[in-house]
């Protein structure tokens, strides 16, 4: 009996180590998705001031929206299947040139809406997803469970978005504002928390590096989604 309890505490012990093993493997890649997704929205944001201020690159960049939006969606389609044939300074290199093509198509938008108004409605954005980042992080709930429902609704939300677009409707266009909030919240404790757990069992080192950079890609997207659709129902036009 009393062998079979320290056997018992033998388990207990390595068990613990191997808790904090992937704890700490958890933590230092979170911690490089967050600081490649701060870069990322630094670049944007000093793109959008100077593009803001500089006519003639707003010029260009309102001739040519097209041109970046499919653009930036060839970047999102190459990280996203090509990511194992690139090396982790290539996806990197995508990465920023990715949200410097963002920042121009943010330019004009800064035009468009008050200062006071972007500001109240980029805290309200970090606050959303810092609250629903971190409870993907900490929940005891397996979130996993809500990807394919998550993948479906924005797909139906997309389909909506393009509906509209004709249709024109501006209280269709809160609803779809308030709905779009609701689902990148959503997403970005759903993505918090299965970043978290790769994070844990990725031991290699070349692997945990494009998976930060795409990581960060992923969570980029739902903070921008937040802001723009709150910008949608807080913003105030000049």
């Amino acid at each position: 009996m009393m062998r079979d309890m320290e056997e018992q505490q033998v388990v207990t012990v390595v068990g613990r180590q191997d808790a904090a093993a992937s704890y700490a493997l958890a933590k230092s890649f979170i911690n490089k998705v967050f600081a490649w997704m701060a870069l990322t929205l630094l670049v944007t944001s000093g793109v959008a001031v100077y593009c803001a201020g500089h006519e003639e690159m707003l010029a260009w960049t309102m001739q040519h929206p097209l041109l970046l939006c499919f653009g930036t969606l060839g970047i999102i389609v190459a990280m996203s299947f090509g990511a194992r044939a690139m090396s982790p300074g290539a996806l990197a290199v995508l990465l920023i040139v990715f949200s410097v093509a963002e920042g121009m198509l943010f330019g004009p938008l800064l035009l468009c809406y008050t200062q006071q108004s972007l500001g109240v409605t980029f805290a309200c954005a970090a606050g959303t997803f810092g609250a629903t980042s971190l409870y993907g992080a900490f929940t005891t709930r397996n979130l996993s469970v809500w990807g394919r429902t998550l993948f479906m609704l924005l797909i139906g939300l997309l389909i909506c978005l393009v509906i509209n677009f004709f249709w024109g409707s501006g209280t269709f266009d809160l609803v779809l504002s308030f709905f779009g909030v609701i689902l990148f919240s959503a997403l970005t404790a759903y993505d918090t928390q299965k970043l978290l757990a790769l994070g844990a069992t990725v031991a290699d080192g070349e692997t945990r590096a494009k998976a930060s950079v795409l990581g960060a890609l992923t969570l980029y997207l739902d903070f921008i989604n937040i802001f723009l659709f709150l910008l949608r129902l807080m913003g105030d036009r000049k």
